[in-house]
């Protein structure tokens, strides 16, 4: 009896496999043209239209829910998938998290009604910059006088009207290998409306390094990196939502006590912020929950 040779599969050379990302580059960008502009056409059709005489209130629902189709619709572009441990807020809470990338408003915007806040660069940015505005992201202007009361300010705001705030005190980005020291001033939003404290815990998993393609540090500019993104086949998000804690303490306290919870979830010592081991990621749980993005 003759047996049959299996034959291995054949791989592409560099030159096909160039033309293969380029290609996916290509036709990913023409979808995110149009999706831009399907999602301006939503915004001057539902919100500037037969709108006009709706209470303030209903317009700012009816804003954020734009946005957040259109954000979903720009993960699914970039195949973005979004996984989750642990269990989302289920009262109003500031929630407060590393930062790798600029990836990490959507990936928190699909699984979450939430005001950021973000540096007064963002605003600027094309395709995000618009959207954030909408979303109701709170700008902080750095340099400027009383620029930290301001934001604060707006934060508080957001949380009275019980509404997620979501900040990234390490005021920064930084390439997933550690978490940077935690500014604890914004803090104060939720001491002074009591509202719960739960840290968020990022990280993007990829075959060629502990974050891939995502991080987004330094000199990067925002077209050059979403160039980089849109070649990748996916892109896989985790996010790590630790237990909530109660603002008793003062917000030095608060940070440092948040800004722990993140390192032990990625595996980092909160001393030196950089990993334990390689291959040390989440503590072992329940099986993530898988969220279409």
């Amino acid at each position: 009896m003759s047996s049959i040779e299996t034959l291995p599969a054949p791989r592409l050379t560099v030159g096909a496999t160039r033309l293969v990302r380029l290609s996916r580059r290509c036709w990913r960008l023409a979808w995110i043209v149009l999706h831009l502009l399907a999602g301006v056409a939503a915004a001057q059709i539902l919100l500037l239209g037969p709108n006009a005489s709706l209470p303030r209130a209903h317009v700012h629902r009816m804003q954020r829910a734009v946005v957040r189709w259109w954000v979903r619709g720009l993960s699914r572009i970039l195949r973005l998938d979004v996984r989750v441990r642990g269990a989302l807020p289920t009262r109003t809470s500031l929630l407060v998290t590393n930062h790798v990338s600029w990836l990490d408003i959507p990936a928190l915007l699909s699984v979450l009604d939430a005001a950021f806040v973000a540096k007064q660069d963002v605003g600027h940015w094309p395709l995000i910059g618009g959207m954030a505005a909408r979303a109701g992201t709170i700008f902080l202007a750095r340099g400027q006088r009383n620029a930290a009361k301001h934001t604060a300010d707006g934060m508080t705001w957001r949380l009275a009207q019980r509404r997620h705030v979501i900040l990234f005190p390490e005021a920064t980005t930084s390439d997933g290998r550690g978490v940077r020291r935690f500014y604890a001033r914004l803090y104060q939003a939720a001491v002074r409306t009591h509202s719960r404290i739960q840290a968020v815990a990022i990280r993007y998993p990829n075959l060629d390094g502990p974050q891939g393609a995502a991080p987004f540090i330094d000199d990067d500019e925002l077209v050059s990196h979403l160039w980089r993104l849109l070649g990748e086949k996916r892109i896989v998000a985790e996010l790590h939502f630790c237990d909530p804690i109660l603002p008793d303490a003062d917000r030095r306290t608060l940070a440092d006590r948040t800004r722990g919870q993140i390192c032990a979830a990625l595996g980092f010592e909160p001393e030196l912020a950089r990993p334990l081991s390689a291959k040390l990621r989440f503590p072992r749980q329940k099986p993530a929950t898988r969220r279409a993005a």
